[in-house]
């Protein structure tokens, strides 16, 4: 009788059954060494951090200043940003109950009267910003001509409430940095590491990121830090970690600080793809 090789199946039911029956599992040399150094990374991780030295985080919607087991928080989007910033999401929400979908009128009316109940309780704008603000909640349940047509209209509006509530961030940020500068030693504010904090739509040009790559001098990756998606602060503090040890790394085996902030497989994956590819 010819015996045959064991189907997936078999052999897949035969490990459950050693398992169940409490047979050592198979012995992972390779994954031991890389459990082990990985290990050492982490604690390596948590050494950068003790040495960091003073930790500004900013956003979305306040400042913490950390600094030798001292916690500040300071204001970051003002009543006047988030006016601004509100009125102009009545454009956002408008156009996404439009999106390849018919909206029904209880919705539009429902935004509508949020939007009329909000004008009458502004109260951190000009005369001349609350009248902008009027101007777009009337254009944007204006009826006449096309919906592009009136949305490019509203864009010009839209954008002068940006730069208004850019202004009103900058104006926090100013703040914040003057105080903390007051706090710190020059050589303590020239340790100051920045974690920016926001989302991925954000990152490219987010506010905080052009303010502190201004006065730190340099862009992300050394003392600057963009947390994407990361709300917490034990997430955000790892993160700086991380980038305080691969530039470590990045020094120490290939001289450049930075290499450990993209992929070490990138310059290989574009060399073999190029020779795939001739």
């Amino acid at each position: 009788m010819k015996l045959r090789p064991p189907s997936f199946v078999g052999a897949l039911l035969a490990a459950v059954l050693c398992a169940c029956a409490g047979a050592p599992p198979a012995p992972d040399p390779v994954g031991a060494l890389n459990r082990a150094a990985r290990e050492a990374y982490a604690e390596a991780r948590g050494r950068a951090l003790e040495d960091a030295g003073p930790v500004l985080i900013v956003g979305p919607t306040e400042i913490t200043f950390l600094s030798s087991g001292v916690r500040t928080g300071y204001e970051l989007a003002s009543a006047r940003y988030q006016e601004l910033k509100s009125m102009s999401h009545l454009a956002l929400g408008l156009h996404a109950l439009r999106y390849r979908a018919v909206p029904g009128a209880q919705r539009v009316a429902a935004l509508r009267s949020a939007a009329e109940h909000a004008l009458e309780s502004l109260r951190a704008l000009t005369p001349a910003q609350i009248e902008r603000q009027r101007e777009i909640v009337r254009r944007c349940f204006d009826e006449s001509g096309s919906v592009e047509r009136r949305e490019r209209a509203l864009a010009p509006l839209l954008l002068a409430n940006a730069v208004d509530a850019a202004r009103a961030e900058i104006d926090d940020l100013d703040a914040a940095v003057a105080a903390v500068r007051s706090a710190l030693t020059p050589e303590e504010f020239a340790r100051l590491q920045v974690i920016v904090v926001g989302a991925h739509m954000a990152r490219e040009g987010e506010i905080a990121m052009q303010y502190f790559e201004r006065l730190l001098g340099e862009r992300e990756g050394r003392r600057l830090v963009f947390a994407e998606g990361l709300w917490d602060e034990p997430s955000q503090l790892q993160l700086l970690a991380t980038h305080l040890l691969d530039a470590s790394i990045g020094e120490s085996f290939f001289g450049d600080p930075l290499r450990m902030h993209r992929d070490l497989l990138s310059d290989a994956a574009a060399q073999v793809l190029a020779e795939r590819h001739r």
